[in-house]
């Protein structure tokens, strides 16, 4: 049986009024714009963040390969293999000083270091150098001069400012300064130092 509706609970349930039903609406439209106009700059930060990123992932692989070859410098498989292993110096007309190192090591274990590129073999010297901005490294060199250098960065894409090479012997410390930017990131500007102890000089 259905009982009847008490009247007095009736007058008690209130609804919403028309302002009150104006003001919720004005302010969830607020809360929207501003969520709208927050989403671009969320958007542009996280893809500053991914650039970023993968730039610097790029650039330390390269440091990595470098390091390597670095701590190789001077291994000789046998007593002598041959005269100056090591060379800072800068390309001809460079505006940077110290911004390309010569190196050797017995990659081959022949005994010494290759000076002369044949067609069975490689030289055993190699080379890393700044030139327009590029980073740029080559093989089979005995200076920093020549055209067949290979840029190890897109160049449209990182641009190096600085290159520096510093050997101390006294420590046996290799070190070396990069600085680099990218038309991406114009306000970013990537700084790196590494130094290698190198064992074989």
């Amino acid at each position: 049986m259905l009982n009847p509706l008490n009247s007095d609970k009736l007058k008690k349930q209130q609804g919403f009024t028309l302002i009150e039903i104006l003001m919720a609406m004005a302010i969830s439209s607020i809360v929207c714009v501003s969520a709208m106009s927050a989403i671009p700059t969320l958007f542009k930060q996280t893809y500053r963040t991914y650039i970023q990123y993968q730039i610097d992932k790029d650039i330390r692989q390269t440091l990595i390969n470098m390091e390597k070859d670095f701590r190789r410098i001077g291994y000789c498989s046998s007593l002598n293999c041959g005269e100056e292993p090591l060379k800072i110096t800068s390309k001809f007309l460079s505006k940077g000083n110290n911004s390309c190192i010569i190196f050797a090591y017995d990659q081959d274990l022949s005994g010494r270091w290759e000076d002369i590129k044949s067609k069975s073999k490689d030289s055993d010297y190699f080379g890393y150098r700044l030139n327009n901005e590029k980073l740029e490294s080559n093989r089979n060199v005995r200076n920093c001069d020549g055209t067949r250098w290979q840029s190890l960065f897109d160049e449209k894409l990182i641009k190096v400012k600085k290159l520096a090479f510093d050997w101390r012997e006294n420590t046996q410390l290799l070190e070396m300064e990069i600085i680099l930017k990218t038309e991406l990131l114009p306000n970013q500007t990537f700084n790196y130092r590494i130094a290698v102890l190198v064992r074989n000089l």
